[in-house]
């Protein structure tokens, strides 16, 4: 439902009558189509909806959130819940030209703003906040795509939206015809949703209780470890390896630092069998009982604002292919990708790689990313890692002879939206690999 202006003031003018002001603001949900507020007041918590865009354009109260099946998350969502959750409500403000909402909360004892613009089917939206106590305030107007730091004071940020369109002669005469309250939006959606049934067993915990027992595997794994201490075995190697344990003997080590090296891994995964199964035990006693249960979701596409670059690709660039800026190497077995620039190891992890690819960066320090592809279901081996860090080193302008490197896969990556070449990385493993003096990379 797309509300026109005297829809919209009449929904500001009873979430006002509601008094929710100094409410805190509680559990945020997306829908394909609607962002949903819950404001906790005393005595009640209300819903407060706000349209995505995309002809879901307003402003309504309702007692639920939305039910599971709908709910839906991306970075819009992510976004609204890093900056308001847990913070308290001021009001809803209507701009007194055109169809912009600004929401008012308090985060560290200051006024910080939110507002939404719905342009012919388009949402955009301006923030005006502090990332930390004490510091300064910051613009981010969705269209630019990063946030600005402010010198001065902001008087008006509904003018923000001067530049993509806001009228100021704007006919308010205009309401719909027949308002639709929350509950049958909610049913539309539902109805034009085609919800697919996901797997049937308790999925949080059996994922995490799969988890455990691989981890824990792997730890037990120390038992063969302290059988080679026991039977005397010569450790006169530069890697041991023994199942997934590898142990790298570096520099020039006498029989017993070897040993030592060996017993104090058999010590720590030790700790680490004896804390996984404790766990295990505390899962297990959490899946006893737990009935199957179906989850149902929906498959409707989420509404997206204009955030960032999506403007720039229609009014301000043409609409020429990106040229990509990453190169690709091909050994025999896998191939090695590096990115040229901020924006190329964007398209390489992108465009190029899959999920199940690994990902590397220099440790510590700013360099290129590679992405290495293998063969499915298989793992870096230390030729391959030698040949990528090398590749690595060359073209992040790296000189030393060993080369201190992070790997995880690709799936365990997040981009950060504003941020090119910018990545949230999990589950790495670090390593130093010597340095290749050959390949056709140099």
């Amino acid at each position: 439902m797309i509300q026109y202006y005297l829809d919209l003031e009449t929904q500001v003018k009873a979430l006002q009558d509601k008094r929710l002001e100094g409410g805190q603001i509680q559990k945020i949900y997306s829908t394909a189509w609607y962002l949903s507020l819950a404001v906790r007041t005393p005595g009640k918590t209300w819903q407060v909806y706000l349209g995505r865009g995309n002809g879901q354009e307003g402003l309504w109260l309702h007692d639920d959130p939305p039910i599971s099946a709908l709910r839906k998350k991306d970075n819009f969502l992510e976004y609204f819940r890093h900056h308001l959750s847990s913070c308290t409500f001021i009001g809803v403000e209507l701009d007194r030209f055109d169809r912009i909402l600004q929401i008012s909360y308090q985060k560290f004892g200051r006024k910080q703003d939110l507002l939404l613009f719905w342009k012919a089917r388009k949402l955009y939206f301006v923030h005006h906040y502090q990332e930390q106590p004490e510091a300064p305030f910051r613009l981010l107007l969705s269209w630019r795509g990063k946030a600005q730091i402010l010198q001065g004071e902001m008087t008006d940020l509904f003018s923000c939206f001067d530049e993509v369109g806001r009228n100021k002669e704007m006919n308010h005469d205009f309401k719909s015809r027949q308002f639709q309250m929350m509950d049958e939006l909610l049913q539309i959606e539902l109805k034009a949703s085609e919800l697919k049934t996901l797997g049937s067993n308790p999925g949080y915990l059996q994922r995490k209780k799969d988890n455990i027992e691989d981890d824990l595997r792997r730890a037990q794994q120390w038992k063969k470890l302290q059988g080679l201490l026991d039977q005397g075995h010569e450790l006169n190697m530069y890697e041991l390896k023994v199942d997934d344990q590898k142990i790298k003997f570096e520099g020039e080590l006498n029989p017993y630092e070897r040993r030592d090296l060996v017993f104090q891994k058999i010590k720590k995964l030790k700790r680490g069998e004896n804390i996984l199964t404790e766990r295990l035990e505390s899962v297990n006693s959490l899946l006893t009982g737990k009935s199957i249960e179906e989850k149902v979701i929906s498959t409707l596409p989420l509404s997206k604002p204009v955030w960032g670059k999506e403007v720039l690709n229609e009014n301000l660039v043409s609409k020429k292919e990106e040229a990509s800026d990453y190169r690709t190497f091909s050994f025999e077995g896998f191939q090695v990708g590096v990115g040229m620039s901020a924006q190329g190891n964007d398209q390489l992890r992108n465009k190029w790689s899959h999920k199940e690819d690994y990902w590397m960066h220099l440790d510590g320090l700013k360099s290129s990313h590679v992405i290495i592809k293998l063969p499915s279901g298989k793992i870096p081996e230390a030729e391959v890692l030698n040949t990528a860090a090398s590749i690595l080193a060359h073209f992040s302008h790296f000189s030393a002879d060993w080369i201190p490197v992070i790997y995880t896969q690709v799936k365990n990556l997040k981009g950060v939206t504003g941020a090119a070449g910018m990545v949230i990385y999990k589950k790495e493993k670090h390593l130093r690999c010597p340095r290749l003096t050959t390949g056709p990379w140099i």
